[in-house]
């Protein structure tokens, strides 16, 4: 019987067979003479694509050290990134690696920030965090002793710097463990400013914790401090949005290789200092143990250990978050001393769900293809509006096989009690909501599921990616549907040509049946009926060269145009069907309406 995928992709080639004896049969009977050439010399297959790399970026994006990621954008549009100086075995090491970018996707090494090791302690530079504050760029870091001395504590200090490329100017130790009356390391510091006055927030596996600073950032007020968070954590992240704080901290063990339990845990306050909870509602201060809480970013098949990052915001107003992690197909330590461990630099969308939590990646693990930041700034590729969507294989309309929650996604014919109108609405991000019409329900893959084969279902809008749905153009006016939260395609299941057939999602693997046409429903009102058929004008220039009325131009309205050309609704609309433009109606014009094919 073969395999599901090895019946999907065999049928295929059976539909372009079809179609090839289908051309065959009209040249004969047409008696076309140079257009025949032109149909069996012409290729039979899908319109080329989009690009792929316009529309989609791999993960990861630059290693193989880039660890703790931190990020800030300058005023001209640029993304200055900086990591930590994991080297144990070197004298000589990178003072915080930068990188720039013009895009999240594309970055450049730019250098070191210092040109000297800062004096105030003989340590590795962990951990930075970058800020633009009171006209200068301001970079936080953790100093831990060199060949792990017990003799040392760790601190954390401050440099600033006029331009984000550096060099940075060093102002020494900000405070360390002796000044402080936590248990833990001073490391992993972030910065944050609250009603005017500045906080730094710092962490190691014992708390996250915060302390007022003065105002020229290089020392602390001893009776502001605070606790957020409970000792599962390190690495924090915090920022404000939509009437939330929000906390990303990272938790398990960041440093051994492919075998790291690194994930991040999110929660959220009303107020900066808290009290903050999870996503299950529990106080993050109860929580004590690694990799307890709910996970917001963990391991996928490939990519293991995501963590420690930060997080920025695109001109269509999207978040992302840079973080670290490893790639099991790539190298596991940086070099040929088994140290630093080799994580790499990744980039992923923070997608909201309607109540306001983050779902980081779409299906919160580490992404290997995403589409590309800013999407949302682009011209939209469908307006908004009510459309038919059309399976480009079997030229059936989307659907549902009923109007309640949980329904499932079929193609049928336009002559059906299926629903067949859909609201498509696009969003900031780029990506659309796609409800139906009679219902009001959105598309969505059932249970956000990632596998290859799931069903597209309709329920209420509730914002998660598993609603949202990118359209990439496949260059013939068709258009890929493809899920936010699974990176899959939507497509008719088995290559299907009835009606009924069921919708799924699927790799994108190319075919038609993954094709789909979104057709206005307003530029279907004014059609020409032809004995069964209603030819319709899709883009408005007075020609009709949708003739069979299924939401796109292709052979079958060669063949129908032919079939039909002496019928009376053909020769008395000279000017909708005059596709040669000769002022009457003939043979020429079924060889043109080819040719525009």
């Amino acid at each position: 019987m073969g395999t599901d995928d090895e019946r999907r992709t065999a049928d295929v080639p059976d539909r372009r067979v079809r179609e090839a004896v289908g051309r065959r049969d009209l040249l004969r009977a047409i008696g076309a003479g140079a257009i025949g050439s032109a149909l069996l010399s012409g290729s039979v297959g899908t319109a080329s694509a989009t690009n792929d790399e316009e529309t989609h970026f791999e993960n990861p994006l630059y290693g193989p050290d880039f660890a703790d990621p931190t990020v800030h954008r300058d005023d001209d549009g640029t993304w200055w990134a900086y990591a930590s100086n994991m080297s144990y075995s070197h004298a000589s090491e990178r003072l915080v690696p930068v990188l720039s970018s013009p895009d999240l996707v594309d970055w450049t090494y730019e250098g070191e920030a210092f040109d000297s090791r800062p004096g105030w302690l003989y340590g590795s530079v962990w951990a930075p965090d970058i800020h633009y504050y009171d006209g200068q760029w301001v970079l936080f870091y953790a100093l831990w002793p060199r060949d792990d001395d017990d003799s040392l504590v760790p601190g954390v200090g401050v440099a600033t710097a006029d331009t984000p490329d550096g060099p940075f100017t060093d102002h020494g130790e900000v405070f360390s463990n002796p000044d402080h009356p936590y248990p833990g390391n001073t490391i992993d510091p972030y910065f944050v400013e609250y009603d005017g006055r500045p906080y730094l927030f710092w962490a190691n596996f014992a708390g996250v914790y915060y302390v007022e600073l003065t105002d020229d950032l290089q020392d602390f007020l001893p009776e502001t401090f605070g606790q957020i968070v409970g000792n599962a954590y390190e690495g924090p992240t915090i920022f404000y949005r939509d009437g939330y704080w929000y906390f990303f901290g990272a938790t398990g063990w960041c440093c051994d290789g492919f075998e790291s339990t690194y994930e991040v845990e999110v929660g959220r306050a009303e107020d900066l200092f808290g009290p903050y909870y999870d996503r299950d509602g529990t106080p993050m201060l109860e929580r004590d143990e690694w990799n307890a809480g709910v996970t917001h970013l963990g391991d996928s098949e490939r990519f293991v250990g995501p963590g420690h990052g930060d997080v920025t915001v695109d001109d269509d107003g999207t978040y992302w978050f840079l973080y670290h992690a490893y790639d099991t197909e790539g190298p596991e330590f940086a070099d040929e001393y088994g140290w630093p461990p080799a994580r790499q630099l990744f980039v992923d969308r923070l997608y909201w769900t309607a109540d306001g939590w983050p779902v980081i990646g779409g299906d919160e693990t580490p992404s290997l293809r995403s589409p590309v930041p800013n999407l949302g700034q682009r011209p939209a590729p469908v307006s908004d509006g009510t459309y038919h969507i059309v399976n480009g294989y079997s030229e059936h309309y989307l659907g549902t096989d009923g109007s309640d929650e949980g329904a499932s996604a079929v193609v049928t014919t336009a002559d059906t009690d299926s629903p067949i109108e859909w609201q498509v609405t696009r969003l900031d991000g780029g990506e659309y909501h796609i409800a139906n019409l009679e219902s009001g329900l959105a598309l969505e893959v059932a249970e956000a599921s990632t596998s290859d084969g799931a069903d597209i279902q309709q329920w209420p809008w509730h914002s998660h990616p598993t609603q949202r749905w990118f359209l990439f153009e496949e260059g013939d006016g068709a258009y890929r549907l493809e899920n936010a939260c699974s990176a899959s395609i939507a497509e008719v299941a088995e290559v299907s040509t009835e009606s009924g057939a069921n919708v799924r999602q699927w790799t994108d693997n190319g075919g038609d049946h993954q094709r789909w046409h979104v057709v206005p429903v307003d530029a279907e009102t004014d059609g020409i009926e032809l004995n069964g058929y209603t030819a319709r004008d899709l883009d408005g220039d007075g020609r009709y060269r949708d003739v069979t009325g299924n939401g796109q131009v292709g052979f079958n309205d060669v063949v129908t145009f032919f079939e039909h050309l002496d019928e009376p609704a053909v020769q008395n609309n000279v000017s909708a069907f005059d596709f040669g433009d000769t002022g009457d109606i003939g043979f020429t014009d079924v060889i043109a309406l080819f040719e525009g094919i």
